[in-house]
Parts: C-alpha cells; sequence; structure tokens
C-alpha cells in the first residue's frame, strides 16, 4: 500500500540523502547544463547514451552489486548503436572535444552511475520515494543558490512559465521516484538499460508534438528497433543450466 503519511527520513537517513542531491542533483545537473552550453545537442545526446555503460560498470566493478557478463555488454553496446544511429539524422557531430564541452557531459554520466548505485544501496533500508523527494528538495535549493550566485535571475514571471516550472520539476519527480522504486527490486543494469530509450523517445515526442516530421526517417526507426534490442538482450532471463 501507498504510504499516506509525510515521509520524513530518520536521523540516520540524512547522510544518504545529501549523498543522493549531490550525486543525482547537482553534481549531474551542473555538470551536463554547463558541458551542454559548450557542445552541440546532438554530441551531448550520445555521450549521455554512456551512462548506462557507466551505471553497469561502477555497480558490477565497484561496488559488486551483479556481475558483469557478455549478454549486459552486448546488450548496451547495440542500444547505444542505436542512440548513435539515431542522432546521425541530425547535423552537430564531429571529433572535436573540450573539458568544459563535452568532458563534462561525461562527468554527468559518471555522475548519474554513481547515483544509481547508491540508490541501489540506499533502497535496500530506506524507502526510495522518501530518498527521491528530499534529495530532490535539498538538491534543487542548492541549485537554485548556485545560479543566484553565479548570477542567474528569472527575468520573466507569467502563469504559463510556473505552470510550465511546475510541470517539469514533476515529470523529474515521478520519473525519479519511480526510478528509485526499480532499482529496489531490481538489478542496476535492467534498469539503466532503458536509458536507452531517452533520445529515441525524443526524437518520436518531437515529430508527434512539434510538427518536425522530418526527424522521423528509416534510421529513427532502426535506432528504436536497436534499442529495443538491447534492453532485451540485458533483460532476457538466463537459461537454465
Amino acid at each position: 500500500m501507498a504510504a499516506r503519511e509525510i515521509l520524513i527520513p530518520k536521523r540516520t537517513s540524512w547522510g544518504k540523502v545529501l549523498i543522493l542531491c549531490m550525486m543525482q542533483t547537482v553534481l549531474q545537473y551542473l555538470f551536463f547544463y554547463i558541458g551542454l552550453a559548450r557542445t552541440t545537442g546532438v554530441k551531448a545526446s550520445i555521450i549521455e547514451g554512456v551512462n548506462v555503460f557507466c551505471a553497469i560498470l561502477v555497480a558490477s566493478l565497484l561496488f559488486h552489486q551483479e556481475t558483469l557478463n557478455g549478454r549486459k555488454i552486448i546488450g548496451s553496446i547495440i542500444g547505444f548503436a542505436g542512440v548513435v544511429l539515431v542522432n546521425l539524422t541530425g547535423g552537430g557531430l564531429d571529433l572535436g572535444f573540450t573539458f568544459l564541452g563535452e568532458g563534462f557531459i561525461f562527468l554527468s554520466a559518471v555522475a548519474y552511475a554513481f547515483s544509481s548505485a547508491c540508490m541501489k544501496i540506499f533502497s535496500k533500508d530506506e524507502n526510495p520515494v522518501a530518498l527521491s523527494g528530499w534529495q530532490f528538495l535539498i538538491g534543487g535549493l542548492i541549485m537554485v543558490f548556485c545560479g543566484f550566485a553565479a548570477g542567474g535571475r528569472l527575468t520573466v514571471w507569467t502563469g504559463k512559465g510556473a505552470a510550465l516550472l511546475l510541470y517539469m520539476a514533476m515529470i523529474s519527480a515521478v520519473a525519479y521516484s519511480l526510478w528509485g522504486i526499480l532499482l529496489k527490486y531490481n538489478p542496476v543494469s535492467k534498469v539503466a538499460v532503458f536509458g536507452f530509450m531517452n533520445p529515441v523517445c525524443g526524437v518520436i515526442l518531437s515529430a508527434v508534438l512539434l510538427g518536425e516530421t522530418d526527424s522521423l526517417s528509416v534510421m529513427s526507426v532502426a535506432a528504436l528497433v536497436l534499442v529495443c534490442m538491447g534492453i532485451y538482450i540485458v533483460n532476457r532471463p538466463e537459461k537454465a543450466e
């Protein structure tokens, strides 16, 4: 049953909330948006796809939460190929590299990987929804402070803008809470691999909601097939000996 009371972390849980808010909210978003401002959206999307590899490697090799096997590696490679393919339909792909651009996007993927492994560990004894909500609240306040300290301001404030901001906050909160619940009961690899769907869904939703039908092509369909194949391979049950 869903809890009907306000979820307040125990005194011993605040350290876990702080670790998650630094990894998932502060560092991941800080690195991502600074890097995104200094590279193309295509390159950022492809580099972000590396977060699945990072999450699996961190969970298996550093935290020993699961076993790294050929099936997970092959499935991740196939899914990543779909991410690359869907981004080849646009421009902005080159071999240029800067630490504050592509390097920060990669560090964002690493922060995501560590947040996944930490959530898997912490959710064994904690409510993942409580961890998600409080880490977002504290991390958000830290990001607001950093933004204002760096000179950022909300210069235009309208009802539609406030509604959009609330909507975007709800998307992140609901998605991360579900992600935390899934990590509580499933290996990191089986959850993280679904991240390959993000750029593919972005292309499809852009075509449906924004009328950007030029983004839909044979390559987009092929990318979706590859991503689905990768997800299936990683999540396929092991054959009985």
